[in-house]
């Protein structure tokens, strides 16, 4: 009966999925069945440290949420750790089919790879239980206290798989999951052999406008769907929205209209006006670009084409478009 359920499901999905994601409902159709074989549940819970560095809470601890895919693990290979951080709560697809390690999930299957995700403290379902309160019941929620939760989670796994001491570990993350990834290595080069630090901040300061820049960039990429006509239109649409900003208030409210302002005084507001136009008038999905989406909001290709078809009239005109 599951069975057949699920062919009705995929069958269904067909109709709406592009191949490739029809390709990919089958794998992970595959996998958890592979997944429930070997006995790997959707999640997992060990007991962790809430503070490793405080001697008088060494009795303190909490749950901590992992997940498991050994499909692919035949006793020899290496373990591939998705580090878990900021954002939506980790599910049993982070270690098959993940946004946030996708290198790990794409590699495994060649080199027989152990993949784990650990949650991070403080998200999801992994959340201490503490009497404090306001900010106070925060204080354990720091890239140390990570860090040094990858430690306990490495010995915990090596014991509960047997792994063998020579078993190299290596640590996968994007953006803040990132850098505790990179800091794992450096902090932990013991346990950690080697690790893959995606889109990493690790030189953060308040205006980051390397950021922007790469943005940019991208929006004239290309091989993403981008042109240097598309990025022109952003760059001189933004450099006359400064030039508007900078004038007069008829000038501002005109513009707080054309782009669907609910106030229309909105851009009196200097504070308002750095954080609308500081950060781009319109998104640009330079970190998830989806090449196969047609949705303006989803490609870089699609927002180009909607601003390239806008231009007749001005740059201003397609970013508000």
């Amino acid at each position: 009966m599951a069975s057949k359920l699920l062919t009705a499901l995929l069958c269904a999905a067909a109709h709406a999925l592009p191949q490739g994601g029809i390709r990919q409902a089958l794998r992970d159709a595959a996998l958890q069945r592979k997944a429930h074989k070997k006995g790997d549940s959707a999640e997992r819970y060990f007991t962790q440290r809430l503070d490793h560095y405080d001697a008088s809470l060494k009795n303190a601890s909490f749950q901590q949420r992992y997940f498991v895919n050994s499909t692919w693990y035949k006793g020899t290979g290496p373990v591939f750790l998705c580090v878990g951080g900021e954002g939506p709560a980790l599910d049993a697809t982070v270690v098959s089919r993940s946004v946030h390690c996708s290198d790990a999930t794409e590699l495994a299957p060649e080199v027989g790879a152990l993949i784990v995700a650990l949650e991070h403290r403080y998200y999801g379902k992994s959340i201490p239980q503490s009497s404090e309160r306001g900010a106070q019941r925060l204080r354990h929620l720091t890239s140390h206290q990570a860090v040094a939760d990858i430690a306990g989670f490495h010995k915990h796994i090596s014991d509960e798989f047997k792994l063998p001491s020579t078993t190299k570990w290596i640590a996968f993350g994007g953006s803040y999951p990132g850098m505790v990834a990179g800091f794992s290595r450096l902090r932990l080069p013991h346990l950690i052999h080697a690790a893959v630090s995606s889109s990493a901040p690790w030189h953060a300061k308040v205006d980051m406008t390397e950021y922007n820049d790469r943005v940019g960039a991208a929006l004239a990429n290309e091989a993403v769907g981008g042109s240097a006509s598309c990025q022109k239109i952003v760059v001189d649409g933004h450099e006359k929205i400064k030039g508007l900003l900078e004038s007069s208030r008829l000038q501002r409210m005109a513009l707080a209209k054309l782009f669907n302002f609910c106030n229309p005084l909105a851009l009196e507001n200097a504070q308002t006006r750095r954080a609308w136009a500081g950060y781009g008038v319109v998104g640009v999905p330079a970190q998830s670009n989806d090449p196969a989406s047609t949705d303006p909001g989803q490609s870089i290709g699609a927002l180009c084409s909607v601003l390239l078809a806008a231009n007749a009239s001005s740059s201003v005109d397609a970013l508000a478009t």
